[in-house]
């Protein structure tokens, strides 16, 4: 079964926006059918990089990719701290128990 997705035009994000402006977010969103939250976004695209950000072919520039690689990052260095305490560890216990 298909999922039915209205897909908006550059000119009707427009038209959205500037209805947006004038009317606020609850009478656009009944009024075209679109998510308040859409419509925000659309918003502060628009108020950001003109029209071109509501093409779609701007992207913002994301730290979440750089963050993610820097938390993956963080994780394995704990996970190689962990594994170096461990054996240091056992090693304290095996010299006891051999004196």
């Amino acid at each position: 079964m298909k999922k039915h997705r209205k897909r908006w035009s550059t000119t009707e994000k427009l038209a959205i926006v500037n209805h947006f402006k004038t009317w606020g977010a609850t009478k656009t969103s009944r009024e075209f059918g679109v998510s308040p939250g859409s419509i925000y976004n659309w918003n502060e695209a628009y108020e950001e990089h003109g029209e071109a950000g509501l093409s779609g072919k701007h992207k913002k520039p994301s730290e979440s990719d750089e963050l993610r690689a820097v938390k993956r990052e963080n994780d394995e260095l704990k996970k190689l701290v962990a594994e170096k305490e461990l054996r240091l560890r056992i090693q304290e216990e095996m010299l006891k128990k051999s004196r």
